[in-house]
């Protein structure tokens, strides 16, 4: 009997301290294992190099980046020769970016295209960071904006908003030119609509890469906006300023044109257009009548 109890208090020591040995042994295990495991195993990197991309990239996973993007990420890092201690420092400004609920898309485009264009890390980390700014102030700008009345009016149009309002600031649009020409918008009744501050931001930015001061650009695009032009014309602002700037003249003095020539136009007459369009149902088509049946001979 004695011996029994010995074994018996004998495997329950094991069983008590097996436990923590065995949920180390699991916690180390990757937690996604999948495609950043394959990746992983197949880059040229020593073990620990491989332990240090594995432990960072399933944190970026856990915290909800899709693993295929991570996976890439390295992947591209590994192909263009960053060492992973580098490529970890690109994976934390991915990993804020997503943590402050940012569009991470951006982010993740912004890195690959410095790997693609062998742009050294830090520098890529720099610009990355500085877009993730972009967009905190961008998302701050739209959340105003709706507070002041812009509508969402379909999925995805607050997200594409705040990406086109990050990109007018990293154009050089300062933050007060953005918050005007959103109240221009709010302003505009029944069109006060996110996807008009999209349009509206995405153009500004535009007319200041062809050479516009910021404030000419949002005051361009404004009088657009406050005339009720649709979508497709305010986009078109920029292929109008063009032709603008080949009549001779600074970049202002052809702004200053473009505006007048936008004033003078019937305001809503594309707008309306659209709205018809959109709103009209077609006529009812009537069915034709069955031809008299005709009666054959000898039935």
């Amino acid at each position: 009997m004695a011996t029994h109890r010995c074994v018996g208090i004998a495997a329950l020591v094991v069983m008590a301290f097996g436990i923590p040995f065995v949920s180390q042994t699991i916690a180390q295990e990757p937690a996604n294992p999948g495609e950043l495991s394959r990746t992983l195993e197949a880059a040229d990197l020593s073990p620990e190099g491989k332990a240090l991309l594995r432990a960072k990239g399933g944190e970026v996973v856990r915290a909800g980046v899709a693993e295929g993007e991570v996976a890439g990420l390295i992947q591209r890092g590994v192909g263009r020769g960053i060492q992973p201690a580098e490529l970890v420092g690109l994976l934390d400004v991915v990993v804020r970016a997503k943590r402050q609920e940012l569009p991470v898309r951006p982010v993740l485009d912004k890195v690959k295209e410095g790997l693609a264009k062998r742009v050294p890390p830090t520098r890529i980390a720099e610009v990355a960071s500085r877009l993730s700014g972009e967009l905190a102030t961008s998302r701050e700008l739209v959340r105003r904006a709706e507070r002041e009345g812009i509508r969402v009016e379909a999925a995805g149009d607050r997200e594409r908003a705040t990406q086109a309002v990050a990109d007018a600031l990293g154009k050089g649009v300062p933050p007060k030119e953005m918050t005007d020409l959103s109240r221009q918008v709010a302003r505009s009744g029944e069109r006060a609509t996110m996807s008009r501050l999209e349009v509206g931001a995405q153009t500004t930015g535009d007319l200041v890469s062809m050479g516009l001061s910021p404030r000419d650009a949002s005051e361009t695009v404004g009088a657009a906006l406050s005339r009720g032009l649709s979508r497709h014309d305010v986009e078109r602002l920029r292929e109008r300023l063009g032709q603008e700037l080949k009549r001779g003249g600074s970049a202002e003095e052809g702004a200053t044109r473009l505006r007048e020539a936008i004033r003078s136009e019937r305001p809503e007459k594309t707008e309306k257009l659209e709205k018809t369009e959109k709103t009209e149902k077609p006529e009812k088509m009537e069915k034709p009548e069955k031809p008299p049946k005709v009666e054959r001979p000898g039935r």
